[in-house]
């Protein structure tokens, strides 16, 4: 029977369980999946941004450690001998902004990055210019770019995750968590849609935009709710310098993908809640004037192709919830509350996470500011970097 139960198994949960299996404990971890394929889960549908480009030290110290272990993940992931297919393009990270109070943030944020290591570059509208000739950048005062971040396959990720943490041990069972019993401050057992009883002594909630429904059977309130966010694959006829990651103050967000071109943007003001359409008529109304103002080339795109994704968005300040549930069941933890930047913390959160599970405490980087503490005290993380 196993000691750790982890619910969740998309790549903050299958994270959680390699570093718990690199520990020497494979054997007393389950990670409960509903679905292997992955079908409707946040990662396989993310554009898959890793950057240093964040507010918060931790976020940096965090990115600059997911960093690091993409680039070296076909070794880590690496199973039999056989390399993990996963590839980090460092194709860049640019974050625009204007107006006096965003410039100043933006500033902080840059001595905030580089005094971490981050090899995050402060550049102005001329300097802007000579990297993108293609940009139209004439409102933009400043902008924080990053020439060594960039993106991986989120798929392959968490494949390699989940396949390495099988093969060190961890099992999976593919079933779905209908309740949790409790016995005093403790869960007792957790209940599968099979009908097995699991009898763990901690249980570790990583559902992501599922994590609310796994919290409301035990009573404790998260302010996480589910979050659309549209992508957009399109193509235009002319050949432009590729682009990184670019994004600006306004929310749009695009990149050089194979022959094209993505772009994502969240609509902050429709209600919550998992909706998989994708609204083609506000693309052609709101996403596609805002992709031609900022690229000529714009203008003739091509939409080839669309899906729909969804964020596990903390309404209280857009970080993650990390550790036990703070005055409710002591063998209680989360790892949710994202907000869009799941995969290029995983690495960190799992070992963290496996570090507090197991020391009880975070060793390596003291991720204790996203306690669920700040929730009860109603005491938000403030961050000025870029929007969801």
């Amino acid at each position: 029977m196993p000691d750790i139960i982890v619910i969740g198994g998309g790549v903050i949960g299958s994270s959680i369980a390699y570093h718990l299996a690199v520990a020497g404990r494979a054997g007393d971890v389950a990670v409960i999946e509903p679905d292997p394929t992955y079908a409707w889960a946040a990662t396989p549908r993310a554009v898959g941004t890793v950057r240093h480009v964040h507010g918060t030290p931790e976020n940096v110290l965090m990115s600059s450690y997911g960093h690091a272990f993409y680039s070296a993940f076909p070794t880590h992931m690496a199973v039999n001998g056989e390399p993990a297919g996963m590839d980090f393009r460092k194709g860049g990270y640019t974050f625009m902004v204007w107006g006096k109070d965003a410039v100043a943030h933006a500033e902080a944020n840059w001595r905030m990055q580089t005094s971490l290591g981050a090899g995050v570059e402060l550049v102005d509208r001329a300097r802007l210019r000579q990297l993108f000739p293609s940009l139209n950048v004439d409102e933009v005062d400043a902008a924080l770019y990053s020439p060594n971040d960039g993106w991986i396959d989120p798929h392959a990720a968490l494949m390699g995750f989940r396949r390495k943490a099988r093969s060190l041990g961890v099992e999976y069972i593919q079933d779905r968590v209908v309740n949790l019993e409790t016995s005093g401050k403790r869960v007792s057992t957790v209940l599968l849609e099979s009908g097995k009883r699991l009898t763990p002594k901690i249980v570790v909630n990583c559902a992501n935009c599922w994590a609310p429904d796994v919290c409301a059977m035990v009573g404790m309130k998260v302010p996480i709710a589910v979050m659309r966010r549209q992508t957009f694959y399109f193509e235009v006829r002319e050949t432009l310098h590729p682009f990184g990651v670019t994004r600006d103050f306004g929310g749009l967000s695009f990149r050089t993908e194979g022959q094209g071109y993505v772009a994502g943007v969240t609509r902050l003001d429709e209600p919550r809640g998992f909706n998989w359409d994708v609204d083609h008529e506000w693309f052609d109304e709101v996403v596609w004037p805002k992709l031609a103002h900022r690229v000529k080339a714009f203008e003739a795109l091509k939409v080839i192709r669309s899906w729909s994704g969804h964020y596990d968005q903390n309404e209280l300040d857009s970080q993650p919830i990390l550790g036990p549930w703070v005055g409710g069941l002591e063998n209680f933890h989360i790892a949710a509350g994202f907000s869009g930047h799941g995969l290029q913390h995983a690495p960190a959160v799992g070992r963290g996470m496996a570090e507090l599970l197991l020391e009880g405490r975070f060793a390596s980087l003291d991720l204790s500011r996203f306690s669920y503490r700040r929730v009860v005290d109603n005491a938000p993380i403030v961050e000025h970097g870029p929007p969801a």
